[in-house]
């Protein structure tokens, strides 16, 4: 994406055209993002509401399960 993403183009150009109707066709599925500013600004949070979200406490990368691919790539890079 060109130019800044901020919370309101974040929901315009990725969660109301894709996330959303992904969403809405898994019954239960919970949504997770972590705390980068577009995902916390107010008007992305409002967009949420409608969606269950998984908290991201701050400063834990551990519930990010791409964090453990790269450690383990990382470990394997010479």
């Amino acid at each position: 994406m060109r130019g800044t993403l901020t919370g309101q183009r974040y929901v315009d150009e990725i969660l109301r055209p894709h996330v959303g109707p992904f969403l809405n066709g898994l019954p239960g599925a919970i949504f997770q993002q972590d705390n980068a500013r577009m995902h916390t600004a107010r008007f992305t949070q409002d967009f949420l509401r409608h969606f269950q979200t998984l908290p991201w406490p701050a400063r834990s990368p551990d519930l990010s399960p791409v964090e453990h691919v790269w450690d383990q790539l990382k470990r394997q890079m010479p």
